[in-house]
């Protein structure tokens, strides 16, 4: 049988250690769980995925200190974990969903957040809904060359061509990455081909810019192809007509 005096020390440990079981520590260790366990990363598990989740829920249920980082970390370990699951569709859109409640209750939280906000555009439908989401991103950051190509896109399916396709030439005047300037380039073309109203010389300027992010990204990487290129199409799209349809 247990001494009385050493019944009186485990009584007095146990409050101690359950007492250090604290937000902080359940949002430390399931800060770590979910880096450590992402999709690609080197020894992650589901297994650690999930135990990252749980930790996360204690430090919100514990009334955490950080609660918008770790709402942050508990959406991107929904998104890992409809990945983990992803032949089981069913459960994938299970986690998604998940996903997509995390971003609205981030955007009650800080509606001004940048991050928060490009997020939270994933929960909505194309189309209009979107559209003041991505004009409020802008209005926190007019360099958002992600929200400002959205918006782009958007206004260019509303109809709203002319203020469309400015939103999108000065998404591509301002990208600074040679492959996203030549990945926006071609969608702009694409969506004037849509549109029914092609870009003149669209297959030259595809090559350009081609033949521009190759020089930006071999060997040192010469930036002033690039930088010529932008200004000539950003004045291509000046001067291209495209009216709305009816």
């Amino acid at each position: 049988m247990l001494s009385v005096s050493l019944l009186l020390a485990v009584v007095l440990i146990a409050p101690s250690v359950r007492a250090q079981n604290t937000s902080a520590d359940h949002f430390a260790r399931g800060k770590q769980l979910v880096e450590n366990n992402c999709v690609d990363c080197e020894g992650g598990t589901q297994k650690g995925e999930e135990e990252g989740i749980r930790e996360l829920e204690a430090a919100l249920e514990a009334h955490s200190e950080k609660p918008v980082d770790a709402y942050k970390l508990l959406a991107e370990a929904y998104a890992n974990m409809s990945t983990y699951v992803g032949k089981d569709e069913t459960q994938a859109r299970a986690f998604r969903n998940k996903e997509y409640d995390i971003y609205r209750k981030l955007y009650a939280l800080v509606p001004e957040d940048e991050e928060v906000l490009m997020d939270y555009s994933r929960t909505l439908p194309e189309g209009k809904e979107q559209i003041p989401i991505f004009q409020k991103v802008l209005s926190v950051n007019p360099k958002n060359t992600n929200a400002r190509f959205s918006l782009g896109e958007l206004l260019f399916r509303e109809n709203k061509v002319k203020e469309g396709l400015e939103e999108m030439k000065q998404a591509v005047a301002l990208e600074s990455d040679p492959e996203s300037v030549r990945n926006d380039v071609q969608r702009v073309i694409e969506a004037l081909d849509q549109h029914h109203c092609p870009l003149q010389n669209a297959a030259a300027y595809n090559d350009e810019v081609f033949e521009a992010e190759t020089a930006a990204t071999q060997g040192a990487g010469n930036p002033q192809p690039m930088v010529a290129f932008k200004k000539k199409f950003a004045a291509a799209l000046e001067q291209h007509a495209c009216v709305a349809r009816e």
